[in-house]
């Protein structure tokens, strides 16, 4: 019998069940707990040129926690993640079933009301991941399953992050992530993507379930990026003449160039797919024909994205006593450790018990600037946000313009932003911070050189090509042809200009 490789003395892995442009999935067995479970391998070769190993590993592990936070029946558990030798892996539930690709090929042409099922269950999931400022931003047939009971399973949240650099800065190595035939005209920029980068993405599925064609068909890499940023568009029902005319709208509004000419979010996509899904049934489901992989049949049983409530965040389930420097040195261990939930948890208890009278202004300000920074960390930009902005509108005014301070809070409020979609929002920060900045360090000082990027980037995702294009030539002109970036930068005008 052939020995079977384990990983970290408890993973059997048994046979692949996938292979990717990122790594290999294979079915393996959890030896301590006795079930099956599924391992996704990354292979080194695909991880940013450079990279230092043990910070991959770390944002591996993170990417991990921030896809477990999705509290979603389409997404699948996440179970452990961790580094062998020069592989990072990820151990997930195993979800049975057969991808999208396969579907489409199986069941041609699909039914309408079961390629709007299974556009409203991946909304769905879009829904609770955004909620959680998670950006798929590979949204792919590949990465969709329909299991055998019909429902939809979203693959693959927080893999394409791990190959840019770190998410605490705003520059990124340049490089697109994602795949081309679903890609959304800001990624084919170098622009920052965003939750409606994912509506784009599940627009062309939605295009491709209906027609049985993808919207965009040139063949090659290049040709088909540059049709995501050029060519309109086919209105669905000229290959499909039974699609209802209020899908083919909402269709064509997911396929908008400009981000903000989509719908607003997962939620208002699902709501637009409502009216065109099964109602529930009075009868016995087992009296009705079973059908394999029939994505309408949760529908017998309708649910719908989750709105976030303010009071979705947990809270501890007992009174503390209140111990300022000892509940932040706490927190500051539980973020060491990677458990951010946790360590905000706490955090925002304790701001919510002190007062003005019972403590200093610099403890109270000190302990939420160490709650903006932990939920930055652990991912929740919305959160993270809100505490940002409390401490420039209070501690603001008391500082001058150019306090280094008030300066990084604003950049954490851009990254914010941009991780939330709000490319207009993080450029009013951004460019402010970069006027300041470029007057005292110069134009060609490698901090500025990183906003002045960053500014193009934003600029793209907002749909501001020329002006896009014109800060990157204005950079180019100022570092001179010596410098090491001018590659990367000469891409980026590239991507701007075609």
């Amino acid at each position: 019998m052939t020995a079977r490789r384990t990983l970290a003395e408890r993973y059997e892995l048994t046979s692949p069940i996938g292979r990717g442009g990122m790594g290999e999935v294979w079915s393996g067995y959890d030896k301590r707990l006795d079930r099956p479970v599924a391992v996704k391998l990354l292979r080194p070769d695909v991880l940013p040129f450079g990279s230092d190993h043990t910070t991959l590993a770390k944002r591996f592990l993170r990417e991990a926690r921030l896809t477990a936070r999705v509290e979603h029946p389409g997404v699948p558990a996440v179970f452990d993640a961790g580094a062998e030798v020069n592989e990072l892996y990820l151990v997930m539930q195993l979800v049975p079933g057969i991808d999208l690709g396969d579907f489409l090929v199986q069941h041609q042409p699909v039914p309408v009301d079961w390629a709007v099922a299974v556009a409203a269950q991946v909304a769905s999931v879009l829904a609770a991941a955004h909620t959680v400022s998670l950006v798929h931003r590979d949204l792919k047939p590949g990465n969709v399953m329909i299991k055998p009971d019909g429902t939809v399973t979203v693959l693959d949240f927080g893999v394409a992050t791990l190959l840019e650099t770190d998410l605490t800065r705003l520059t990124t190595t340049g490089e697109a992530i994602g795949s081309p035939a679903y890609m959304s005209p800001e990624q084919v920029l170098g622009g920052v993507p965003s939750p409606r980068s994912d509506l784009y993405s599940l627009g062309c599925i939605l295009h491709e379930l209906l027609a049985g064609i993808r919207p965009f068909t040139a063949e090659g890499t290049y040709p088909a990026m540059r049709q995501h940023v050029e060519d309109p568009p086919p209105p669905l029902r000229a290959h499909r003449d039974d699609t209802p005319a209020e899908i083919e709208e909402l269709v064509l509004r997911l396929l908008a160039k400009a981000p903000d000419d989509r719908p607003a979010d997962a939620h208002e996509v699902y709501e637009r797919l409502l009216p065109f899904l099964p109602k529930p049934r009075s009868s016995n489901p087992s009296d009705e024909p079973a059908r394999p992989s029939d994505p309408t049949r949760p529908y017998r049983r309708p649910f719908a994205p989750r709105r976030r409530s303010a009071s979705s965040r947990a809270v501890p389930a007992a009174p503390r006593a209140l111990d300022f420097a000892g509940t932040r040195d706490e927190a500051a261990e539980l973020a060491m450790a990677g458990r951010f939930t946790q360590a905000a948890e706490l955090l925002e208890h304790l701001l919510g018990q002190v007062g003005a009278i019972d403590h200093p202004r610099t403890q109270r300000r000190g302990a939420r600037l160490q709650l903006a920074n932990t939920l930055l960390l652990g991912g929740d930009y919305a959160g993270a946000l809100t505490q940002y902005e409390l401490l420039v509108t209070e501690i603001g005014p008391e500082r001058a313009a150019d306090d280094s301070d008030v300066l990084h809070w604003r950049l954490q409020i851009a990254i914010c932003h941009a991780a939330l979609g709000h490319a207009p929002e993080a450029l009013a920060q951004l460019n402010p911070v970069l006027e300041i900045q470029q007057r005292r360090l110069g134009a060609t000082h490698d901090e500025v050189v990183e906003l002045r990027q960053e500014v193009a980037k934003l600029q793209a995702s907002a749909g501001d090509v020329r002006r896009a294009a014109a800060q990157v030539r204005s950079l180019l002109v100022d570092l001179g042809p010596a410098h090491p970036r001018v590659a990367e930068l000469r891409a980026m005008v590239s991507r701007f200009t075609g």
